[in-house]
């Protein structure tokens, strides 16, 4: 399904930023992909992270829907929660009750490879779709703490990634 021009304006304008996002108000989690093989690969880990950790049904408690910009530079994957039961799975997700499921998630489109190991330790945090909406796991007070964990992370990644060329 391709999207209408101007459906992605938000998130191209600013500079195309894989990685998920929630919208509270439509009760929606939405991944940004670059290629399409990456949006059909979360599809999958999503849809079976949500039966296992939620035992949601996927034919009647969520819906999915993969989607193009009209240049087919992103894709968008779409994934509704329809019943109570999934609204209290997504609700659960978005305020950090389930890290188990939250990070399988986040990581849903890198693939299990040996040259794509390091992805999973900097894969972008689940993120809000408005400004005003609060950051997930980051209080006010521990956001430096979480900065500066982030950046000794990216250290450690690529001081390994050197040692591992000798």
């Amino acid at each position: 399904m391709m999207l209408n021009e101007g459906q992605l304006t938000e998130h191209t304008e600013e500079g195309f930023q894989p990685g998920v996002c929630y919208d509270g108000d439509n009760v929606r989690l939405e991944g940004l992909y670059p290629d399409e093989l990456s949006a059909w690969r979360a599809k999958r880990v999503w849809k079976s992270a949500l039966e296992s950790y939620f035992l949601l049904e996927c034919e009647n408690d969520i819906e999915f829907d993969v989607q193009s910009d009209p240049t087919g530079s992103c894709y968008k994957l779409l994934c509704d929660f329809k019943t109570a039961c999934a609204r209290y799975a997504f609700w659960r997700i978005t305020n950090g009750q389930t890290p188990e499921a939250q990070y399988l998630i986040e990581t849903a489109h890198i693939p299990d490879c040996d040259a794509r190991k390091y992805d999973f330790l900097t894969a972008a945090d689940l993120r809000p779709t408005q400004k005003n909406e609060p950051t997930m796991l980051a209080p006010a007070n521990n956001r430096a703490a979480a900065v500066s964990i982030l950046t000794m992370v990216k250290r450690l990644v690529h001081i390994l990634g050197n040692k591992s060329r000798f």
